[in-house]
């Protein structure tokens, strides 16, 4: 008999198998009830793409023969493989060739400019990002800033958090924005100067694609090419599960999802794939017909349609704190006006209603408290279809009432924990100390029994999901490592619906993340501190090795 199987021993095994969502929970019911990591043993087996077997090292050992490979862990830990449910990998490949204008010196950041631009085709766009965050001046660049040091050729820099864009002024011409060009409300805001002209900088969730529509699309091998560049990047920081959290907002939906499509089929993106099309470019106007979920896996090869998951639409109701677009109940601190909403009036609530009855669950950014408040009454008008939950992406600004209002509705909550150690210091001079203090309140959303799951965002921040572990632990005190554990795993799984990831059972999906050490080991003072020690050794997806490197393994 020959076994063709894979045996990691002599290690931590989390499998998260049986655990709680919480600790807190698990204090509450008293001694002896699972605690957030689950179940835990020395040694898993698995074949192929599938666990045969998790428990002590001489009952795994003992399933090997001679054509296993067995690999010693030497004390490593074996967690399920993250799941990132909430990232965007296609602008990740594409925007991971771009330059990123940031760190402290403002005036230094665009002095890089022209060095960066200079190296293009005569008739090429720049392109980069830009992170005024940590800037000692945060003013966008204007198209007077950009034109001083590029005029001859058209400079389009996007804001890290997605919601604003600045232009110089060829690239201003070119997308035929001029001071005639109206504002379109919770959509774009043209900034303008006292004469009218525009500034050169866009707010809103339309203001990169109002720009870039005047650029020629990434043509197909660049999108597969960012795919697989995501794929690597993801891979690389224990990610074996990601979703694509709104198809379509770079090329489109068809280009994006023929890009998937390809990658998938050829063994370029490894890793399990949701994809969550933008509402807004399957249906752009609020009375056009939502496709249902099959009608867009059509957009996918027949034969890679059983792989790819579809159950979700992501639309938004917000923009963001940084730029002063998240929809606000009270005034910004340090500016006028307390932001909007993308979509007025009833409209999101019947954008969630069309989807709901066309067979999609929502999966809603809302950042403000008062756009949290109008997804949660749309949630409570619009059911999801049986076997789904609506979804709020991000959640920042909440309050007693508000946990209350999503336990009530029966929602997940997917949060981006790294976003408070990128942009804290931001968050605070938007808010203010009393509501800053209210942002992501994580122990009181696991203890109301919200489904809550941890993503990045990426590339909004880099992303990997130990750092989202730090951050959540520097933020909430009264939240545990194995909690945040959980978060990247189980409920991450759960929330995207794919029963074969985020617990290491047998018969599940052989996804795996193995770290240098058991990170609920670790003091929660010292990942706070970020001297938990912590990395990822190796990537296991779908059994395959996918990053790293363990001993006798393929």
């Amino acid at each position: 008999m020959t076994h063709h199987y894979t045996v990691l021993h002599g290690g931590t095994i989390l499998s998260l198998g049986g655990a709680r969502p919480t600790d807190a929970a698990s204090r509450a019911a008293g001694a002896g009830a699972p605690d957030a990591a689950g179940r835990r043993a020395t040694a898993i087996c698995f074949a192929h793409d599938r666990i045969l077997a998790v428990g002590d090292d001489a009952a795994i050992l003992a399933l090997a023969g001679p054509e296993t490979t067995v690999v010693d862990l030497r004390g490593r830990a074996v967690v399920p493989g993250f799941v990132e449910p909430h990232a965007h990998p296609y602008w990740e490949g594409i925007a991971a060739g771009m330059p990123l204008l940031a760190g402290r010196d403002r005036a230094a950041a665009l002095r890089a400019i022209p060095t960066a631009a200079q190296h293009l085709d005569p008739d090429a766009w720049f392109v980069a990002r830009y992170d005024p965050t940590g800037w000692d001046r945060p003013e966008d660049p204007t198209r007077d800033d950009l034109d001083r040091r590029v005029p001859d050729r058209p400079v389009l820099l996007a804001h890290v958090a997605g919601h604003a864009a600045a232009a110089n002024s060829l690239a201003l011409a070119l997308a035929g924005i001029g001071a005639a060009t109206a504002d379109e409300p919770g959509r774009l805001a043209i900034e303008r100067d006292r004469g009218g002209e525009p500034t050169g900088v866009l707010r809103g969730p339309d203001a990169w694609d109002r720009l870039a529509a005047a650029m020629p699309p990434p043509g197909p091998a660049a999108g597969n090419a960012a795919l697989a560049r995501a794929a690597a990047r993801l891979a690389a920081d224990g990610v074996t599960s990601v979703a694509d959290a709104d198809v379509g907002s770079t090329a489109g939906v068809a280009a994006e999802m023929a890009a998937w499509g390809a990658v998938v089929a050829s063994g370029a993106m490894p890793l399990a794939v949701t994809l969550l099309p933008g509402l807004v470019r399957l249906a752009p106007h609020r009375s056009d017909a939502v496709p249902p979920p099959a009608e867009v896996a059509s957009l996918l090869p027949a034969a890679v349609r059983a792989r790819v998951r579809l159950a979700h639409v992501k639309l938004k109701a917000d923009g963001a704190l940084t730029t002063r677009t998240a929809w606000l109940r009270a005034p910004y601190d340090d500016a006028p006006g307390a932001g909007g909403p993308v979509h007025p009036g009833e409209a999101l609530a019947d954008r969630i209603r069309v989807a709901a009855a066309a067979g999609w669950a929502a999966a809603t950014h809302a950042i403000g408290d008062a756009a949290i408040a109008a997804v949660l009454a749309a949630f409570r008008a619009a059911p999801p279809p049986a076997g789904t939950r609506h979804r709020i992406e991000h959640a920042m600004l909440l309050d007693e009432r508000l946990v209350a209002d999503l336990a009530a509705a029966g929602a997940a909550a997917v949060v981006q924990p790294e976003f408070l150690a990128w942009a804290g210091a931001t968050y605070r001079a938007r808010l203010g100390p009393e509501r800053a203090a209210r942002l992501l309140p994580l122990a009181a959303l696991l203890a109301a029994g919200i489904p809550t799951a941890f993503a990045s965002d990426r590339p909004v921040v880099p992303g990997a999901p130990l750092d989202g572990i730090r951050a959540a632990l520097r933020h909430d005190g009264g939240l545990s490592a194995a909690e945040a554990l959980h978060a990247w795993t189980a409920a991450g799984a759960a929330v995207l619906g794919d029963a074969d990831a985020g617990r290491l059972e047998v018969g599940r999906r052989a996804d795996l993340a193995i770290l240098s050490g058991d990170p609920t080991a670790v003091p929660r003072e010292a990942w706070s501190r970020g001297e938990d020690g912590i990395r990822v050794a190796a990537t296991v997806a779908a059994g395959r090795l996918v990053h790293g490197t363990l001993e006798g393994a393929a």
